[in-house]
């Protein structure tokens, strides 16, 4: 897990606290340690293939062995599928727009904290996205994780701002440290 180093000057709302290749590199127990008691992790491109539902069996049984409660953050719709990925995940519950309010948006992360009686310094942002998963959850002040994309990006304009987040994430990584 690489850290974002300690001599980061100022608010950078697009500058993860952390950066992993999977979600399964997530030391949940060192979380746990730092004061974080809930964490809200991203489906499409953080956990499954961009609209899919099925969880990768290693990424399932990681999860599953976390004692941190682990909640969904989504923009899709309720559905029975959510359902499923619910139990693949270890999930308590899944956090759901508000009205017009969905990620990337600061009500959407304060909301969730404030639904599950946290702060929002005890949750965290599991997310492939930097303006979806980073930047709103900065903004709200959960501590935030990037996980490099899982799968392959569908569609022209995914792939150019996938291809651009790669260039940034990879920039940003030569300055973080291993932790």
């Amino acid at each position: 897990m690489l850290a974002k180093p300690p001599n980061a000057v100022g608010n950078k709302p697009f500058m993860p606290d952390y950066i992993v290749d999977s979600v399964s590199d997530i030391d949940f127990d060192w979380l746990k340690n730092c004061g974080i008691k809930a964490v809200l992790i991203d489906l499409d491109g953080t956990v499954v293939d961009h609209g899919t539902f099925t969880v990768a069996p290693q990424l399932s049984d990681h999860l599953k062995k976390q004692s941190i409660d682990i909640y969904i953050a989504t923009n899709r719709p309720k559905s029975r599928s959510l359902k499923d990925l619910r139990q693949s995940l270890n999930a308590k519950g899944v956090i759901h727009p508000v009205g017009i309010f969905i990620k990337p948006f600061l009500a959407y992360y304060k909301q969730a904290a404030k639904k599950h009686l946290l702060q929002p310094s005890e949750v965290a942002m599991i997310g492939d996205r930097y303006l979806q998963d980073v930047f709103g959850a900065n903004q709200a002040g959960l501590t935030t994780i990037l996980v490099r994309k899982l799968g392959k990006p569908k569609g022209f304009l995914d792939t150019q701002i996938s291809r651009i987040e790669k260039i940034y994430t990879d920039k940003l990584a030569a300055f973080y440290v291993q932790v």
